[in-house]
């Protein structure tokens, strides 16, 4: 049995909820599970708390963490080795934060980043400012306000590390084309899209994603009603958009009919269904479709119950009837949670980027893999993370071969929305329009600068229409534009068609 030990000045760093949000995981980021206990009262000064897991391997701990001027972050220890004396956890998560941004930072000069004067001091400060922190041991107090001091100072530097990044690769990639070919879309929803809201979609967005949503085509099982996704393609043509159409398939209650959950016991009725449904879809709106997104979330428990095996074959079967319907558009498959923090409190074999793998290996003939990046929404979302850790997942998940698509939420509000399904995480670092517009913006710049990401999709349009994750629109609840808008059009106008 494999256990870490931990220690922190006082519960304002680690509250209650932070140790039920840490987990432990391997070289390859994939959490193990494990059992999070306090280890004195948790009124106790100052903070100790264990992970335990039925493994004994060195491991990270990521864990949320205050850091002034950032607000909460899933913030990662480096690799440790099991000892039976505590670690202290500001100088672990400090040595995290600078062995990440060193490491980067040599990746890319070896690929060929220039490193400016202005960008080497801040990696040295923040080098520095960890070398201060573990000699200021065994001053306690002075140690940890030194590793705090590092953090930010890493954090900042990794910031500006992946703004220079993403300049020099955009200019290098420009040098080949005026204009990049990723796709820059946003999802719809089961709705038809308003007049001032087309036109302000069309100047932000080169692409549209439309669901097909099963619940909303086939109320009733036979029956398909087709008007609103006709209007939706219609559209789309007429405002000269390419299309991402799906998840043809998503095991939650906003895509699966009603109908469907009488057949829950018989797995091969549903999959019968699926796959008849997927074949009427498929035939209509073959030709206007630039990609299938087949599935979508299949590595998350849905709401009918089904075993990872279950999951697999429904997954097979509907890119087999998608590809014999239409052998010529690009079909993804699209996973949620790529850090697959819910693995630390589930039994589960795969993680999204295993099961993303076993598919590719079984030659289904897909072209690409779709991800999601629903920040700062708890549940079935992700935790908010340092601008190098979104880079460092994305490059895990390029290792595939093949393009991704990345669906991206961010909220700028942590009130509840009545119009969502889905509730916001509000941490103690409340989000705001603006800082919503500058995180998305330096996000979307970053992937655009990755030439293996070929699709870029924002999952909410407007917060004043029912919608799944709260405050993620680009239009406000009142239908106006956010300053997120108008970033989007911005990066639009220099690096799209």
């Amino acid at each position: 049995m494999g256990q870490f030990h931990f220690f922190a000045p006082s519960h304002e760093q680690v509250p209650v909820e932070a140790l039920a949000s840490a987990y432990l995981a391997g070289m390859e980021g994939i959490p193990w599970r494990s059992a999070n206990r306090w280890n004195h009262p948790v009124d106790a000064t100052p903070v100790a708390f264990s992970l335990e897991r039925a493994i004994t391997e060195s491991g990270n701990l990521n864990i949320p963490w205050q850091v002034e001027g950032f607000g909460e972050l899933m913030l990662s220890t480096a690799s440790l080795m099991e000892t039976s004396a505590p670690y202290n956890l500001p100088i672990e998560l400090a040595r995290g934060v600078i062995n990440r941004l060193r490491n980067q930072a040599a990746d890319w000069r070896m690929a060929g980043m220039a490193v400016s004067v202005e960008l080497a001091t801040q990696i040295r400060e923040a080098s520095n400012g960890f070398v201060a922190a573990i000699t200021s041991l065994p001053d306690h107090l002075q140690a940890v306000a030194a590793a705090q001091q590092a953090i930010r100072l890493g954090l900042r530097a990794g910031e500006s590390l992946c703004l220079e990044y993403t300049r020099q690769a955009l200019t290098a990639r420009h040098q080949n084309a005026e204009h990049l070919p990723t796709l820059l879309g946003c999802r719809l929803g089961s709705r038809m899209i308003g007049e001032s809201e087309g036109a302000r979609f069309a100047s932000a967005f080169n692409t549209v994603a439309i669901p097909f949503t099963w619940r909303a085509i086939e109320r009733n099982a036979g029956k398909h009603e087709w008007d609103l996704f006709d209007q939706q393609i219609t559209w789309s043509q007429e405002h000269g958009l390419r299309v991402i159409g799906g998840p043809l398939l998503q095991l939650d209650e906003q895509h699966l009919p009603d109908w469907l959950y009488l057949w829950e016991d018989d797995f091969e009725q549903v999959q019968s269904y699926l796959t008849q449904y997927i074949e009427a879809t498929v035939i209509r709106y073959r030709g206007r479709v630039h990609v299938w997104n087949c599935a979508a979330r299949m590595n998350v428990v849905g709401t009918i119950p089904l075993t990872e095996e279950q999951r697999l074959r429904l997954m097979v079967a509907a890119v087999d009837e998608l590809r014999r319907n239409d052998p010529q558009t690009p079909v993804i498959l699209s996973f949620d949670q790529p850090w697959a923090e819910y693995l630390a409190a589930n039994d589960r074999e795969l993680s999204p980027l295993h099961l993303a793998d076993s598919l590719v290996r079984a030659d289904l003939g897909l072209n690409g893999i779709g991800i999601e990046f629903n920040i700062g929404y708890q549940p079935a979302g992700t935790a908010r993370r340092e601008l190098v850790e979104y880079s460092r997942q994305l490059d895990r998940w390029s290792t595939l071969g093949l393009p991704l698509v990345v669906y991206v939420s961010c909220p700028s509000d942590a009130g509840s929305n009545p119009q969502a399904t889905r509730a916001v995480h509000a941490s103690a670092s409340e989000p705001t329009p603006a800082s919503q517009a500058d995180f998305s913006s330096k996000l979307t710049s970053l992937m655009l600068a990755k030439q293996f990401v070929q699709g870029i999709v924002w999952n909410e349009l407007s917060d004043a229409v029912p919608h799944e994750f709260a405050n993620a629109g680009v239009l406000d609840s009142g239908g106006a534009a956010k300053p997120l808008l108008h970033s989007l059009i911005t990066i639009r106008k220099q690096h799209l068609t």
